[in-house]
């Protein structure tokens, strides 16, 4: 009869494969939670962009379809609510012909007017800008 020959390594993994697999393991987890988290956020930002972008034409589409006012200091944008979340702002500068630039003070009024619309939101994420020109009839 023959003896079978001592095995001198053992069945399975050892206690440091093991833990080293898991840490590996981890790493690639935390590698695609991180990743799935920066996609949730970038998505986030994109669609507060795309509504303020939204909300900052309609203001310029209201304010485009008042009725020109000399020397005015801002215009009601009829029909435009400003949305939840977000501020709004208007300031208006005034063509100088014997400049040939806009200026903040009215002086005569020589027919053209830029006004700057602004959306911003509440929680300091985003903010929108877009002029529009007003001429007088």
């Amino acid at each position: 009869m023959t003896s079978q020959p001592a095995r001198d390594v053992a069945d399975g993994f050892s206690l440091v494969e093991t833990i080293l697999a898991i840490a590996m393991l981890g790493i690639g987890v935390l590698s695609v939670v991180g990743g799935m988290m920066t996609s949730i956020r970038v998505g986030d930002l994109d669609r507060r962009q795309a509504d303020g972008q939204t909300a900052v034409r309609a203001y310029a589409e209201a304010v485009a379809g008042d009725t020109y006012a000399a020397c005015a200091s801002s215009y009601p944008a009829s029909g435009f609510t400003t949305p939840t979340g977000w501020t709004s702002s208007m300031t208006v500068t005034y063509w100088s012909v014997s400049t040939s630039t806009f200026g903040s003070t009215c002086g005569t009024d020589s027919g053209l007017q830029r006004v700057t619309l602004s959306m911003s939101a509440t929680d300091g994420q985003d903010s929108e800008s877009l002029r529009v020109g007003k001429r007088a009839p």
